[in-house]
């Protein structure tokens, strides 16, 4: 009986997605979790969080304190993305493309606070991440 709940919650559980573990200089920067949908091997999943746009989403925490041109890494452990994108916001709605090599972005030169919002597909789902910093 006690296999038969195991192997019931087991596939009745919904699946879980992966959430990328951004790091610099040895810390650890919160990331904000947005949309996503993921299905696994018996359940599938769609969760919709609202934020006005990125920026929005970066602010659920407060931005990390980087050095200019400090490497930042993104990484998704175990479920590397097929597909991933990365852009940097900033408050006026200026928005650019990240080129994204080796798992790493370049904080900016210039002082100011900067969100990066990331979008990423896998064959089980896709997912939308935030996070942000200040350089100093």
């Amino acid at each position: 009986m006690p296999l038969a709940i195991g192997v019931f919650f087991y596939f009745s559980t919904p699946p879980e997605h992966p959430i990328p573990n951004v790091t610099t200089a040895g810390m650890s920067v919160p990331v904000a979790e947005g949309s996503y949908c993921w299905k696994g091997l018996l359940s599938a999943e769609c969760v919709d969080k609202v934020f006005t746009d990125p920026i929005d989403m970066g602010k659920q925490y407060e931005p990390t304190e980087v050095a200019p041109n400090q490497k930042i890494s993104v990484r998704f452990g175990q479920a590397p993305a097929q597909e991933m994108k990365i852009e940097q916001w900033v408050e006026d709605g200026y928005v650019r493309e990240i080129d994204f090599k080796r798992s790493e972005v370049m904080a900016p030169i210039e002082k100011g606070v900067y969100v990066y919002y990331i979008t990423a597909q896998w064959k089980e789902g896709d997912g939308n991440y935030a996070f942000s910093i200040e350089v100093k």
